[in-house]
């Protein structure tokens, strides 16, 4: 045990009393026989972990806050209640089944590590300074080139914003368009955080099922015959959780209402990326008076960037804008340089290639062997994460679900994802994380 962890042990356990100066440097160097950088290095790392004090003229102490238990908790108790809490906070050795993310190993952190040096040489004052509140033009036109060549939406660098994450984007424009009372639509089952988020700008969500080939037209068609409609947030590629996707022809019906009944379709394309080819997009269309589209790179590259963007027209970027000015002022211009490295170089277009066919190989075992435990699934994903599941003999999953958490396989009930509906008999899997050591977890004839 080094010098640091000795001295950091002695402070928890007591042996020095909060508020007790310790030795100076030079006294602790002749006590312990130590190098004056091994002193002066362990007193510094335990200021920064709040372990000690530096006062100014007259040396180092105990800090008062030095001795709290680390499990002492510091969040609500009702948090961890929280399904999606506990996963985001889960430990390394539980599976995270019902997550809405990639596992570690799929991370491909060699290729970060490599793209972040060479960011660093390339563009330093990103490390220090505010980035573009619009964002970093070049990133910006790599975007403009990645969607024509995947999704074959047509815009300039002018049409794109970036944003820290689709969380920002979704947040951004939920407070520009939403107003108290307008009724705003969502796919039925869908993220409980947008459900969350919309209500917490006054809106009333209102649910519209999702089918194989994207919303389902002849709902939408009685929702706008009784209601003013202000949007409608909505997957397009890989829907969370029914990986259902979009068909072109359901996509010109939903967009052809928008603009008869002037609703702005917001398209949360945030796993986009997962679909091996072009996809089929609302913004593909072309009518950016009525669509909004939003990327991110959180889910296929890392949740820690914070990169994310948004395409709209001139009219609604002027106020995102301001409100983007307003609440972030920029993202950090290291991490959009970073992310243009990769879209430059190809990088990204490799790491992606690699998920995708993980993605489908793992789809197949997981339906596979799901099907052979009597799970059922209305959509069958040829990629993507997410599996929207049922089992005929458990028409309510909780037990099921709390059993698998004694057992450390996390999942999401179906209730997390509902709108009107309470979807008992739900829940999302993440293939990415159904390896071979869980599939017997999901034998229902086991443990009943």
């Amino acid at each position: 045990m080094g010098f640091h962890e000795r001295l950091k042990d002695a402070i928890l356990q007591g042996e020095w009393a909060v508020g007790q100066q310790l030795p100076s440097i030079r006294k602790m160097m002749a006590r312990e026989g130590l190098s004056h950088h091994t002193v002066v290095s362990a007193y510094t790392r335990l200021v920064g972990e709040g372990m000690l004090e530096a006062l100014q003229g007259r040396g180092y102490f105990v800090a008062r806050w030095s001795g709290l238990n680390e499990d002492l908790p510091i969040l609500p108790s009702e948090a961890p209640m929280d399904p999606l809490f506990k996963l985001l906070q889960a430990r390394p050795e539980q599976c995270k089944l019902g997550c809405g993310w990639l596992p570690l190993p799929w991370r491909d952190t060699d290729m970060l590590a490599k793209a972040i040096r060479k960011t660093a040489r390339s563009g330093r004052s990103g490390l220090v300074e505010y980035g573009d509140i619009h964002g970093y033009l070049p990133l910006r036109k790599q975007l403009s080139l990645l969607l024509r060549q995947s999704t074959l939406i047509q815009v300039s660098p002018q049409q794109i914003l970036t944003t820290l994450g689709a969380t920002q984007a979704l947040d951004l424009i939920s407070r520009t368009v939403i107003r108290a009372g307008d009724h705003v639509l969502v796919d039925e089952p869908c993220s409980s955080n947008l459900i969350k988020l919309i209500r917490l700008c006054g809106g009333i969500p209102v649910g519209v099922p999702r089918l194989a080939d994207g919303p389902d037209v002849a709902v939408l068609d009685r929702i706008l015959q009784t209601h003013k409609v202000r949007a409608f947030f909505c997957n397009s590629t890989f829907h969370n959780p029914t990986a259902a996707g979009l068909s072109p022809k359901v996509a010109f019906e939903v967009l052809k209402r928008a603009a008869e009944h002037d609703f702005l379709i917001v398209e949360d394309d945030v796993y986009g990326d997962f679909f091996p080819g072009v996809r089929q997009t609302f913004a593909g269309l072309g009518d950016f008076e009525h669509v909004v589209y939003i990327g991110s790179f959180s889910k296929s590259l890392s949740a820690s960037l914070r990169i994310g963007y948004l395409v709209c027209g001139p009219k609604l970027m002027e106020s995102l804008l301001r409100l983007k000015l307003l609440t972030s002022v920029a993202v950090p211009g290291f991490c959009e340089r970073f992310v243009n490295t990769i879209l430059a170089d190809g990088t990204y277009a490799k790491h992606t290639q690699a998920i995708q066919r993980q993605l489908m190989t793992h789809q197949q075992i997981a339906q596979k062997v799901l099907k052979e435990y009597g799970w059922e699934f209305e959509v069958q994903a040829q990629g993507g994460m997410f599996l929207w599941v049922r089992h005929p003999d458990l028409p309510d999953l909780a037990d099921f679900i709390q059993r698998l958490e004694s057992k450390g396989v996390l999942l999401m009930p179906g209730s997390a994802f509902a709108v009107s509906k309470e979807f008992k008999d739900r829940t999302r899997l993440n293939v990415a994380h159904l390896m071979p050591a869980v599939f017997d977890c999901l034998d229902v004839s086991v443990g009943a």
